[in-house]
């Protein structure tokens, strides 16, 4: 996606490979942007970036789900 590389050149100097850095300056750009813009982006997407960005956002969100419910309702051992 052109965005994304425009914004990995941008910013490339600034990551060291830690998660939290990139997800700092991903959170404050998606900050900046009107709902507009964010489906700008959208629009602009091949079908395969479409595909594996919902793709991704299900799975993080499938993940979220079981672990909040593991965390309310641990597994109980059975002997």
């Amino acid at each position: 996606m052109r965005f994304i590389d425009e914004v990995y050149e941008f910013y490339k100097g600034h990551f060291n490979g830690d998660e939290e850095d990139i997800t700092a300056i991903v959170v404050g750009i998606l900050a900046e942007q009107s709902r507009e813009d964010l489906l700008a982006l959208v629009d602009d997407m091949d079908d395969e970036e479409l595909f594996q960005m919902m793709a991704t956002y299900m799975i993080e969100v499938m993940k979220r789900k079981v672990a909040m419910e593991e965390e309310q309702f641990p597994a109980t051992i059975m002997h």
